[in-house]
């Protein structure tokens, strides 16, 4: 139903823009037609986000859903910069304008080189180790205890980052038992993060000089 309400709105938002923009030719009010664009692209990007937004949250705002809208709403907002520079790159041509001309060229320049730095940045959303898989590792670390491996489980999260900085090799490892590094980073668990240790560094403490 919202994005029922929401795809309404959008289209209503378009109709008033393409309206604004052929009432402009008839009046020849160049201020309108400009208004009557902006209008046109604003309500095309939202109802085209909030699309996006209502189809990929779902139950679960997972990381990859997160990554998809970002890619999405960087890709469509800049693809709206740069046809509002090239709008403004051919009007100033059609014009003779030189100067408009470069900045319609920059305005196209600056979209595009900001749209693709904020794409690649958001490509390495889901590199490393991020909060799922960090909870993918403590499910995992309180599931051992059926095994009859009991750990702390903070610190076995906080051991398995600084051991694995890549996750799919601490992947790999528990995976495969015949290599022996599976056997041996548990040992190495039991001696470093037994069950009721501390689940913190001792060197992570500050210490605290008392005015008495």
């Amino acid at each position: 139903m919202k994005l029922l309400a929401v795809l309404l709105l959008s289209i209503a938002g378009m109709y008033l823009g393409y309206k604004l923009r052929k009432s402009s030719k008839d009046t020849n009010n160049e201020r309108f037609e400009i208004y009557g664009g902006l209008t046109f692209l604003i309500a095309l990007t939202g109802g085209i986000l909030a699309t996006a937004l209502f189809l990929l949250k779902g139950e679960s705002w997972t990381i990859e859903n997160k990554m998809m809208f970002r890619l999405i709403c960087f890709a469509v907002v800049g693809l709206m910069f740069v046809l509002i520079g090239v709008r403004l790159t051919a009007s100033a041509k059609r014009d003779g304008n030189k100067l408009g001309q470069i900045a319609g060229l920059t305005w196209v320049l600056v979209a595009c080189f900001v749209s693709g730095l904020m794409i690649t940045r958001t490509n390495k959303m889901n590199d490393g180790w991020t909060t799922e898989r960090q909870a993918q590792v403590m499910s995992a670390c309180e599931g051992m205890a059926d095994q009859g491996n009991s750990f702390n489980c903070p610190c076995y999260v906080r051991e398995v980052m600084n051991a694995f900085k890549n996750p799919l090799d601490y992947n790999k490892a528990m995976e495969d038992e015949s290599s022996g590094k599976k056997a041996g980073f548990i040992a190495k668990m039991e001696e470093d993060c037994p069950c009721g240790g501390a689940s913190f560094d001792e060197s992570e403490v500050e210490s605290i000089d008392l005015p008495f």
